[in-house]
Formats: structure tokens, C-alpha cells, sequence
């Protein structure tokens, strides 16, 4: 039996920087809206940042001097509307998110998926590949927590006596931002527990 947990944020990534206004570092999140500006046929599109203290501004560059014709006619489309999806999209995409040499800040809240493969229900493991639907800061002990209704510390109980294998004490607090699917193998009785079937 296999279960796939697919995980996708909920929300915004936070960022933290100094902001100019309040003279100290602050979280900014996505103002709703996107900056553009053309020059011949030209684009430069910038996401805009509010700090979430005061209205201070910050543009965060998503592309420059990007050629008209280059660009998704649905993508653009979405920009002009300042769709709210597009701006969530990007807000936790990891290349723009480096290439402006942005600082995370916290995690954000998550939804996740369940979906179970055809198997044997007489297994006294289950193996849960967990996926991540972007890259974004969350724990793996935060998503166990979620779906199998336990605590922090009774789920690294279960850790350490074997009825979760595949992850370490290390990678369940870890919040790396990642891509790559992670399997781990949960007794029957430990998954089942908190669930009302």
C-alpha cells in the first residue's frame, strides 16, 4: 500500500529585509500587484513587495529586457490582471527568489493532498512518499504532524522506536527548501491511530 502526500503552500513566502521606512529588518509579502515597463520591444516585470509594517515598497525582478514575442501570451495576460495565482506562483519560485538575493522568512501555511495506490490492506507498513508541489520552507514534522495527528514529540518517538522509518531527528525539524520526494515507511497502527476510518 502506498500513500502519496502532495504538499503545496498556502499563502506567500515572507521575506525579510531591512525596510528603509522602519530602520530596522522586516518581513515583506507580495502587495498584490506587478510592476511593468517597456522599452521598444522590451519587457521588465518586477513583482511588488510591501513591508508588512508600513507601506514601504520593494520590487523584486522576475525578468529584464525579456523580448515581447518571448513572452506566454496567457502568462502576460495574468500579469496585466495582477492574478492573484501568478503572484503566489512566483512569490516561491526558488531561481528569481536567488537571483535577487532574497531572505526567507518563516514558513508558509500548507495544504496537503492524500491519494493512495491500489495494495494489499493486510500491510503492516505503509510507505508515504511525500512531495513537494513547489519548493518552499516547510518541515517534514510539520506535514507528519498534519496527517497523522500526533504530536511533535510522540511522532519523534516514533521515530526513534522504528514505527516511522526513512527520516532522521535531523531531517524532520529541517526546513531546506526542496523539490525531491521523500519516502518514508509508518507502521499501520501508528498511521491509522489518530484517523477515523
Amino acid at each position: 500500500m502506498q500513500v502519496t502526500w502532495t504538499v503545496s503552500p498556502v499563502g506567500y513566502q515572507r521575506i525579510a529585509k531591512r525596510c528603509p521606512a522602519c530602520n530596522v529588518k522586516r518581513d515583506f509579502l507580495p502587495a498584490g500587484a506587478f510592476r511593468m515597463n517597456s522599452q521598444k520591444k522590451r519587457l521588465d516585470i518586477w513583482s511588488i513587495y510591501k513591508c508588512t509594517h508600513c507601506d514601504y515598497t520593494w520590487n523584486i525582478s522576475l525578468f529584464s529586457r525579456l523580448p515581447v514575442s518571448r513572452i506566454n501570451p496567457v502568462l502576460y495576460r495574468r500579469i496585466m490582471a495582477n492574478d492573484e495565482a501568478t503572484l503566489e506562483y512566483f512569490s516561491h519560485d526558488d531561481q528569481i527568489l536567488k537571483r535577487n538575493n532574497a531572505v526567507l522568512s518563516g514558513s508558509p501555511a500548507f495544504h496537503v493532498r492524500e491519494q493512495w495506490s491500489a495494495g494489499h490492506l493486510c500491510n503492516k507498513r505503509l510507505k508515504v512518499c511525500i512531495r513537494l508541489r513547489c519548493a518552499f520552507q516547510v518541515s517534514l514534522l510539520s506535514v507528519i504532524k498534519k496527517q497523522l495527528f500526533l504530536s511533535a514529540s510522540e511522532i519523534k518517538r516514533r521515530v526513534i522506536t522504528g514505527e516511522i522509518a526513512g527520516v532522521t531527528l535531523k531531517e524532520l525539524k529541517s526546513t531546506k527548501r526542496q523539490t525531491a520526494s521523500v519516502v518514508i515507511w509508518v507502521s499501520a497502527g501508528v498511521f491509522y491511530s489518530g484517523r477515523k476510518i
